[in-house]
């Protein structure tokens, strides 16, 4: 059996970034102030000695000329009376007279082996009689030098205490901005508003602005998901899972300009646009059993003929195009405050594949193919607030001939062929009233809401 044992992590890693830059701080603090107080120690140092040398042969010199005439004659009680009376002060350990075979013929005091010692020549009518050494104690001085150093020391490690205090404030107040970073984008990926605050440092305050920026883009972009998402489709499928083709009407409403709707309106703006014309579409596809099943491109599609097809899915289409214009129109009328939106609205007939999705399984259209390209190139032909039909749709009505068609243009299919398309002119009379008095009961019931 191995065992193998865990590297020991550095102490940098065991801190947060704010902790480390305290204790580099504090470092970078107490090691600058030792050098100093080093560099100083050793300067005070050296100038003490230099000082106490100067003091001391300024003495000597004054104890030499005493000195001289005693030396002269040899008298050695004189001479160690007059040391014994000298004052040496609290510096000068001990002196001694030496003879010009340096020898000692007079000392007073002890020297000892460390001792810093200096020495005086004694001159008489400048011939050299004798020399005085003596014996400096630098102790008191060295003493007040390490007392100074020490203190040095001390005040060294408390501005140390303190600048790392200071250091690791000023990254918490700083870094906080980045610390909840992380968190706030993973609330915003699923689904919150991204709120942060301003930065305290400028250099960040471009990542605040960029964030921000993309925050308001996306915060846009879901809320016009949201509120296109209403346009979808979710009804049970009660027919069965297998796919299957069925065959039914379309309408395809192409919102016009929907980009720079977007760059212009917030997203709340945005949302409540759409949600009042996603009511009008709602009271439309109701009355005529259509059903709203999805955004896709710039277009809302509406189906008529799921999930069971009828005899009347063709003209349902017609009528609930032409509602939704006549309510579009009302509103715009007698509605100030409504953003107008302009809508191309194109009918064609065809088949879609029907999918079982999801666990409910959920009735889908399958829009890839034929049926739906032809849908929104119809729409992208059209004119504002006219009904563009595709002749397969005229085809399903064939025998309802009190319907009204004015010419369209020709329109290139998938193989290249020119073929036709006609623009809604008038509905029989009495459908055109029905869809009239439908328009009054719907806004009459819009404005009492």
């Amino acid at each position: 059996m191995s065992i193998t044992m865990a590297k020991p992590s550095s102490i940098w890693q065991k801190l947060n970034l704010s902790q480390a830059f305290g204790l580099f701080t504090a470092l970078m603090i107490l090691f600058t102030a030792v050098a100093i107080s080093a560099l100083t120690f050793h300067t005070q140092s050296n100038n003490s000695e230099q000082a106490l040398q100067h003091q001391s042969q300024l003495q000597l010199k004054r104890l030499a000329v005493a000195l001289a005439p005693s030396l002269l004659n040899e008298d050695r009680v004189s001479l160690n009376l007059t040391l014994n009376e000298w004052q040496r002060g609290e510096f000068i350990q001990a002196i001694r007279i030496l003879n010009t075979d340096q020898q000692v013929i007079a000392e007073t005091g002890r020297f000892a082996s460390a001792a810093m010692t200096t020495s005086q020549s004694i001159t008489q009518d400048n011939l050299a009689i004798g020399t005085i050494q003596a014996a400096i104690d630098n102790a008191v001085a060295s003493q007040s030098l390490r007392r100074d150093f020490a203190m040095n020391l001390l005040a060294s490690a408390l501005f140390a205490c303190i600048g790392a205090l200071l250091a690791y404030q000023l990254s918490e107040r700083n870094l906080s901005y980045l610390r909840q970073l992380p968190q706030k984008l993973k609330n915003w990926q699923h689904g919150d508003s991204f709120t942060l605050e301003a930065p305290q440092i400028q250099d960040l305050q471009p990542l605040h602005d960029s964030l921000k920026e993309i925050a308001e883009t996306e915060q846009q972009r879901r809320a016009v998901e949201k509120a296109l998402g209403q346009f979808i489709n979710t009804e049970p499928n009660n027919q069965g899972q297998h796919f299957r083709y069925q065959s039914c009407a379309m309408l395809y409403i192409e919102i016009q300009e929907l980009e720079v709707l977007q760059n212009r309106l917030s997203a709340a703006e945005l949302s409540s646009l759409l949600n009042q014309y996603h009511k009008l579409l709602s009271q439309a596809a109701k009355l005529y059993n259509g059903k709203l099943d999805r955004f896709q491109g710039d277009g809302i599609v509406m189906l008529f003929g799921l999930p069971e097809s009828r005899p009347q899915d063709a003209l349902h289409c017609l009528y609930a195009a032409e509602l939704f214009l006549g309510l579009v129109s009302h509103l715009r009328e007698h509605d100030s405050k409504l953003l107008p939106l302009e809508f191309r609205i194109a009918a064609h007939f065809g088949s879609v594949l029907l999918t079982p999705i999801g666990e409910e399984q959920h009735l889908q259209g399958s829009l890839v193919g034929d049926t739906i390209h032809w849908a929104s190139h119809l729409a992208q032909h059209g004119e504002e607030r006219r009904l563009l039909a595709s002749q397969s749709i005229l085809d399903e009505i064939a025998q309802h001939s009190d319907i009204d068609w004015d010419s369209g243009p020709q329109i290139s299919d998938l193989h290249g062929k020119e073929v036709p398309s006609y623009w809604l002119n008038q509905l029989p009379e009495k459908n055109q009233s029905l869809i009239q008095r439908q328009i009054k009961h719907i806004t009459a019931m819009t404005e009492q809401a």
